[in-house]
């Protein structure tokens, strides 16, 4: 990136007082997220073990010694939250990640060769496309995870890659379909380049950016569906802290513990929330509009 398109790219971000949010309230969920994971710095962030039970101190509301107060067994909410982060915010990295790979190389080919498999894969995506995601993703992980609940977590990631890869695909490949007619590939396949080169070197590089856009915004989403899955109990098993299944421990004790299940809720909520505006800004940087008025 040459420095006058780096100053550009600068003054869209922090011009755009939404996407300078976005950016702020990820980066500091990840150096939380960081903190917490490895044992050595964890205390630079929570007082108490997020495990550490004190039935003297239960149901405590939130104060100076509790900021998010604690639970029925005297557990510190926001400790238990801190905690939960590595793995809520880890998901839709995973998720997303994997539905952008598989989404990407089938939607890549299928566009680019047409034919036969151009309409096999199509139709397999609209399979999926048949179902609310929701419904089916929830199906699929209830039926994996009762087979082991060891795994749950590994499944409801599966159920949630598989009702996720459809969309990339049909967003590849409808990118894919006007790349393949520009000159630029024109003039790669009158060369003699082959196929798998073409698409490799000039059509991928040329969907990174409409793809890295719709994956950032589709993070918050997959990571409010996997908060769902654990509030049905379909996550990580307990003790092991889970925001989604705080907030469905936390509904026994309405309205008078209101902390319980509010706190793990708003974090979920501003987590989703960064993603969202930072996939917004992302957009932004890469609107040649934008990029044309600077």
């Amino acid at each position: 990136m040459s420095r006058s398109s780096a100053s550009v790219t600068l003054g869209i971000i922090f011009g755009n007082w939404a996407t300078v949010a976005g950016v702020g309230i990820l980066v500091a969920f990840f150096v939380l997220s960081a903190l917490a994971a490895w044992p050595p710095t964890y205390h630079l962030v929570a007082r108490y073990p997020p495990d550490s039970l004190n039935f003297g101190a239960a149901n405590a509301p939130p104060s100076l010694s509790h900021l998010f107060g604690t639970d029925r067994e005297g557990r510190d909410v926001f400790a238990r939250v801190v905690a939960a982060l590595p793995i809520d915010i880890a998901i839709p990295f995973e998720v997303v990640g994997a539905s952008v790979a598989i989404g990407l190389s089938l939607g890549t080919f299928a566009g680019y060769l047409g034919g036969w498999i151009e309409e096999l894969v199509l139709r397999v995506a609209d399979l999926f496309f048949a179902f609310p995601n929701i419904v089916l993703a929830l199906t699929i992980a209830a039926i994996l995870g009762s087979t082991q609940e060891s795994l749950r977590v590994v499944y409801s990631e599966l159920a949630l890659i598989v009702v996720g890869w459809p969309f990339y695909t049909r967003l590849a490949r409808a990118q894919v379909i006007m790349i393949k007619q520009m000159p630029f590939v024109r003039a790669a396949e009158a060369s003699g380049l082959g196929k798998f080169r073409i698409v490799r070197t000039h059509v991928i590089p040329h969907l990174a950016s409409v793809i890295a856009v719709y994956a950032t915004l589709d993070m918050g989403t997959t990571l409010l569906l996997y908060s769902i899955f654990a509030f049905f109990g379909l996550g990580v098993a307990p003790p092991t802290p889970e925001l989604g299944r705080m907030v469905y421990d936390g509904l026994s004790a309405l309205p008078g513990n209101w902390w319980w299940s509010f706190f793990p809720g708003l974090v979920l909520m501003i987590l989703a929330l960064g993603f969202s505006l930072a996939g917004e800004g992302l957009r932004d940087v890469f609107d040649p509009r934008l990029r044309g008025q600077r």
